[in-house]
């Protein structure tokens, strides 16, 4: 697994729960618990046994914790803005999903994802597909869809299955859309 993947949940789990629960999580697994390297490589196995043992240690599901990073990704300000480029409303955003792999190589030209296929079989109702399994991808993509309809303001109903994610987008505007543009705020010196 790519080095980017066990750094998120390593950040994930320190900046949420606190370094004292990462350490018991790599105790247990039999990691170092100083962290992994973003840009290393490491068995697939590691991966599956952190993310096992975090979910176990804080009581939920796996896919409730995979959901969970994705919805913390989007509260990262960084990647939210680079989100945020994908489209001006909620469903701009979904329908740019099919991009979002080809995004991914741009910048880390050796982080691979499986393509993801949007489709719309009615207005504001999607389908979301990967082109192969890959383990908790889609969950991780439904927890960003979660966040990502909080700060577009719209309310949706996302459901995930093993190789789907369905949404169902009930308003675009149910509520105000957290403040974006293009540029950082500039701070006074």
């Amino acid at each position: 697994m790519h080095g980017l993947v066990n750094r998120c949940i390593e950040l994930f789990m320190r900046g949420t729960y606190g370094p004292g629960l990462w350490e018991k999580v790599t105790c247990e697994v039999g990691v170092d618990p100083e962290g992994f390297l973003t840009w290393s490589t490491g068995p697939d196995k590691v991966t599956y046994s952190i993310v096992i043992a975090s979910a176990r240690l804080l009581e939920k599901s796996v896919g409730e914790f995979l959901e969970d990073i994705g919805a913390w990704l989007t509260r990262q300000e960084d990647i939210r803005r680079l989100l945020r480029f994908s489209g001006s409303t909620f469903e701009e955003f979904v329908e740019s999903l099919r991009e979002l792999p080809g995004r991914i190589r741009l910048v880390i030209p050796d982080f691979q994802i499986p393509a993801l296929a949007v489709t719309s079989p009615t207005a504001g109702r999607y389908h979301i597909a990967a082109s192969a399994h890959q383990p908790g991808l889609l969950r991780v993509v439904a927890g960003m869809l979660r966040g990502m309809a909080d700060d577009y303001g719209a309310l949706a109903i996302i459901s995930v299955m093993r190789d789907c994610i369905d949404i169902d987008v009930a308003l675009s505007d149910y509520s105000g859309k957290r403040r974006f543009a293009l540029s950082h705020p500039q701070v006074a010196p």
